[in-house]
């Protein structure tokens, strides 16, 4: 990955946070590693925990950021949150979901976030 797209996601990943704290949540973990990959941003909405997938680009030219989480992409973020569970010994009583924040963020502009709650199912 190029410089720029890096720091663009990292940007976008910051703001991602800043909106969600925004709105009430509380953040939990950044950038979780598993061995499958990692988890963006783990946070509560309440007694919920929400594993949030964050796509940042710079313009909507070949489609709009949340169109990049593919099925594939939403099994391997389920494959992750299963294993981010099981390693946290979290009860499987404890509710969760599965966020996606789509970011546009042209240079010398404000971030324009969409926030899709329960994006998909497990």
């Amino acid at each position: 990955m190029g410089d720029e797209r890096r720091l663009l996601g990292m940007a976008g990943e910051d703001a991602a946070v800043g909106h969600l704290l925004s709105r009430g949540f509380q953040i939990e973990v950044r950038n979780f590693r598993t061995r499958y990959g990692e988890l963006d941003i783990i946070a509560r909405d309440g007694d919920t925990l929400v594993f949030v997938e964050v796509r940042t680009k710079s313009s909507r030219i070949g489609g709009d950021p949340l169109e990049t989480v593919s099925r594939s992409k939403q099994a391997k973020v389920v494959k992750m949150a299963r294993w981010y569970l099981a390693s946290r010994k979290v009860s499987d009583r404890t509710p969760c979901r599965f966020d996606v924040i789509g970011i546009v963020w042209a240079p010398g502009t404000a971030p324009q976030i969409t926030h899709v709650e329960n994006a998909f199912q497990t």
